[in-house]
């Protein structure tokens, strides 16, 4: 017996399994006149009688772990195969959805014509229905059509990954598949298209729901957020909140401390800029002794010159499981930086929980309107702004 045998003879023992005793009736050549060759002994397996306690544990493990292949769905690196469903548990939870974008206007009213490019499509691939949102901001000269490219690339780059990766490794993969779609766009905006990205570029914030989880990846200085109510909230008066905010990107502007050290190491300058003699105005990334690019965002695709100086076209990633129905909130900078977050949570309280589609479309028009009025208060003018109000319902 192999030291292999040996251990699982151990480990059935332990579980309560009693092997019998080995056969004591061999086969014998038959004795005739002439000389017969018989086959060799073939070794006796040994029977396994199980008892009481063993058969319970062994249906127990047998219900655990075995299922046909098309009902298996691996949830996660650390978790057992579990049996489940994949026509029941996979499913569409985005329910109503809506999307406003309002051009700005400079301290002379003179129009500033929207240029980010917006994006919300239910795919379906594998028999799966799946949301992806997207918002890309450009600047420069070409922003906007690198942020259309962009756009364009991404959504194509996406369906290719839902149709070609298996539905089991998906979520396994996504991280890095997502990152790789991610380089492959850098790639072909600087090298495959004629668009001069010298100071010219876009940045991409993406939101993939699948089932009752979001994927979020985030290459800029737009942000998306998910409100939901929560028990604790409602049961406790002194709470001003109407919703908990779960904010699903980190914002890469000269706000963050940790991409102006990037930009500073990387030779670049972080200063205002300089408007009749004197600085005003937001924290903006400059090559030293120039005039260029005065931008604030430090991540982004394209801008090369920005990437001499730091400015990177690495995405952040962030997996969230939904806990409860709620608003999905994607919207530019411009939305964040001026609208208060208590009139976010009015404007949604008032449309929650939403009984069509026409609740979703006010609440994101309320917030457009609300935005501007905090933008032009001084009469400077206000910058473009693009929203997605997204409406989840875990309900069944």
């Amino acid at each position: 017996m192999s030291a292999q045998q040996r251990r699982l003879q151990e480990q059935m023992r332990k579980l309560g399994y009693q092997p019998a005793k080995k056969s004591q009736f061999q086969l014998k050549p038959v004795s005739i006149g002439r000389q017969l060759k018989t086959l060799p002994d073939i070794p006796i397996t040994q029977r396994v009688e199980v008892s009481p306690q063993g058969a319970s544990k062994l249906q127990n493990i047998i219900s655990t772990y075995r299922a046909s292949n098309a009902n298996i769905r691996i949830t996660c690196k650390r978790t057992s195969i579990q049996r489940m469903s994949i026509k029941e548990q996979i499913k569409n939870y985005v329910k109503y959805q809506s999307s406003i974008q309002l051009d700005g206007l400079d301290a002379l009213r003179n129009l500033i014509k929207n240029g980010d490019s917006l994006s919300l499509e239910i795919n379906k691939s594998q028999s799966i229905e799946f949301f992806v949102g997207s918002l890309s901001d450009g600047h420069g000269e070409f922003g906007s059509q690198i942020s259309s490219l962009i756009t364009e690339f991404y959504i194509e780059e996406l369906k290719k990954l839902f149709a070609s990766v298996p539905l089991l490794a998906l979520s396994l993969t996504l991280k890095d598949n997502l990152k790789k779609i991610y380089q492959q766009i850098e790639q072909k905006i600087i090298g495959q298209t004629l668009i001069d990205t010298r100071l010219s570029g876009a940045s991409l914030l993406s939101l993939i729901i699948v089932n009752n989880m979001i994927y979020c990846s985030n290459l800029g200085d737009s942000k998306a957020a998910y409100f939901f109510k929560s028990d604790q909230l409602n049961d406790n008066p002194k709470e001003i909140r109407k919703f908990v905010q779960i904010n699903l990107n980190s914002i890469h502007d000269t706000n963050s401390g940790k991409e102006v050290d990037r930009i500073i190491k990387k030779g670049g300058k972080i200063d205002q800029a300089i408007f009749k003699g004197q600085k005003e105005g937001s924290l903006k990334i400059w090559v030293p002794k120039q005039t260029y690019p005065g931008i604030k965002i430090t991540r982004c695709f394209g801008n090369q010159i920005g990437k001499s100086i730091g400015i990177s076209a690495d995405p952040d990633f962030l997996e969230f499981k939904i806990p409860k129905s709620g608003y999905l909130l994607i919207a530019s900078t411009g939305l964040w930086e001026k609208l208060d977050i208590l009139m976010i949570d009015k404007i949604l309280e008032n449309n929650y929980p939403p009984e069509s589609w026409a609740d979703v479309d006010k609440a994101t028009k309320q917030l457009g309107n609300e935005t501007k009025k905090f933008w032009d208060v001084d009469g400077q003018g206000s910058v473009d702004i693009s929203l997605s109000l997204v409406y989840i319902s875990l309900e069944k």
